[in-house]
């Protein structure tokens, strides 16, 4: 099944997908939030009436989204100099009745309230919270304020309520809130810290369990190099996915995906799956409930497989690698709500569904835009994608269109053109 459309870019999006049966009134779609690739600009998109209803400032063009717990908040992070992150209130609240959601859209705002600090990174929202985490400037170039930015979300519909964890150092760090006042943090790699060592990695090695209010008390440290159960060499890629909490870590014979996990007693615990083979995964994607996560994986470049991880298993097998047609590289993947289908929108232009259980299936693909460079730092338009329940969006620049696939259907939905060269998108999820 293949359609013919056009050229690239990025969007971020709030929508609602509320199911139509026993509907006495016609269901509203809602929003979906974009930016631009060439003006400093972010655009509201109305997906029921087709018009672009709201356009706000922001510092430079293509700044990268977060959607916060909930959907309603964006978290923008504006890519300027003074590493601002600006929250953008797209009006949208949800209502369940069982067989469908209703969405009620109040006003759009651009909150005042802003967040500053050195290289902003990693955003998590989780338990009512949104945590920023800011990575401080490597440490040899100069002193900087490391830490993580803990924010209240319903608090944003008020006077914004937030608090402020230093990290020890710089790092390429994550926090995640965790519920019960307790809070995952990462650890410093210890060379990287020193700064004496410029070839040393900004990425973690572990992580430890926070309690708040207990001043942040450490109730769990996993952070020994010498088990390979309670560390995590060289942290990237993180998902929750049905309670447990997966992350990446490095390759080669001490390497593999750790899972943490609350046991029945609250207490925390540890281990790891190995990976198939000699690669490891970047990024990670999971749905709430979904049985399993799927990542990209590779070696430094490129990630040409993704890999299906589910995190209660005992090992990862060849079974669970899809490799990407053509060893292009994986670039852009999602999956729909439920978290049994994966939409891949690969440089050779196609958006291929797949099935992910019980075994890798493709299930169609679309001609969606030409083919594209989505490599770190291209100067070029780079499309992309984003899912919410079981639409997947995809940006055309070129065209300046944004175009609709249904996932569970696997037709074409809305095509609509919003002029500029759409751009960034968060699709629904924590941002890196």
């Amino acid at each position: 099944m293949r359609f013919e459309f056009a050229a690239g870019a990025a969007l971020t999006l709030v929508l609602a997908t509320a199911a139509a049966s026993a509907h006495d009134h016609a269901a509203l779609r809602g929003r979906l939030v974009f930016a631009d690739h060439e003006k400093p600009v972010v655009r509201v998109l109305d997906l029921d009436s087709g018009e672009v209803t709201h356009s706000f400032d922001v510092p430079k063009p293509n700044p990268s989204f977060a959607s916060a717990e909930g959907g309603r908040f964006i978290v923008i992070k504006t890519g300027d100099e003074a590493g601002t992150v600006r929250f953008l209130d797209s009006g949208l609240r949800y209502e369940s009745h069982g067989d469908h959601v209703d969405v009620d859209k109040g006003p759009v705002r651009l909150l005042d309230f802003a967040v500053k600090g050195d290289r902003p990174a990693h955003v998590v929202s989780r338990h009512g919270q949104i945590a920023l985490f800011f990575d401080g400037d490597r440490p040899w170039e100069r002193k900087s304020e490391p830490r993580a930015v803990l924010i209240d979300i319903k608090s944003l519909d008020g006077t914004p309520a937030s608090e402020t964890w230093p990290s020890p150092a710089p790092q390429h760090g994550i926090a995640i809130p965790l519920g019960r006042r307790q809070w995952l943090m990462s650890v410093p790699n210890a060379a990287y810290a020193k700064g004496e060592d410029r070839s040393a990695s900004s990425r973690p090695d572990g992580f430890e369990i926070l309690e708040r209010s207990k001043g942040w008390k450490r109730l769990a440290s996993f952070n020994d190099p010498a088990r390979t159960d309670a560390s995590c060499k060289l942290f990237h890629g993180y998902a929750e996915s049905n309670g447990r909490h997966v992350f990446g870590c490095n390759d080669g014979a001490d390497g593999g995906v750790l899972v943490l996990a609350r046991g029945v007693s609250g207490r925390w615990n540890a281990r790891k799956i190995a990976y198939p083979d000699e690669r490891r995964v970047s990024a990670i994607k999971a749905r709430t409930g979904a049985r399993y996560a799927v990542a990209n994986y590779g070696l430094k470049g490129p990630y040409n497989a993704l890999l299906r991880i589910d995190p209660a298993a005992a090992l990862l097998s060849a079974s669970d690698i899809l490799p990407v047609p053509g060893g292009q590289p994986a670039c852009q993947f999602d999956l729909d709500a439920g978290g049994n289908r994966l939409a891949n929108l690969t440089p050779d232009g196609k958006l291929r569904v797949y099935e992910i259980a019980p075994a890798w299936r493709e299930l169609a693909a679309f001609d969606a835009v030409p083919t594209f460079d989505c490599q770190y730092g291209a100067k070029s338009a780079t499309p992309s994608l984003g899912i919410i329940g079981n639409s997947a969006f995809v940006s055309d620049p070129a065209n300046g269109r944004i175009r609709e696939f249904h996932l569970d259907t696997l037709k074409q939905g809305l095509d609509m053109p919003v002029g500029g060269m759409p751009a960034n998108l968060a699709g629904g999820g924590d941002a890196g």
